[in-house]
């Protein structure tokens, strides 16, 4: 039951950081950028931002909301 509820309740900040880490890095393969630099740190904020404004928790819906944003500021 403890497991059940804990699905339920928002990200640790341990999870967010490992989500976020796996988003940005698929991005960065995807852009073919430096997962170290200045872009992908700025991904990696959107991507925090779309984890606790939006209650998105899933990897690949998390990277496709990212992709989607970039074809609208292009």
């Amino acid at each position: 039951m403890a497991k059940r509820l804990a699905r339920n309740t928002s990200p640790t900040k341990e999870t967010e950081a490992e989500l976020v880490e796996q988003v940005v890095s698929d991005w960065c393969k995807m852009h073919q950028v430096d997962p170290i630099s200045h872009t992908a740190v700025m991904e990696g904020l959107r991507v925090l931002y779309m984890i606790r404004e939006f209650d998105l928790t899933d990897r690949e819906e998390l990277l496709k909301e990212l992709l989607a944003s970039d074809e609208d500021g292009a």
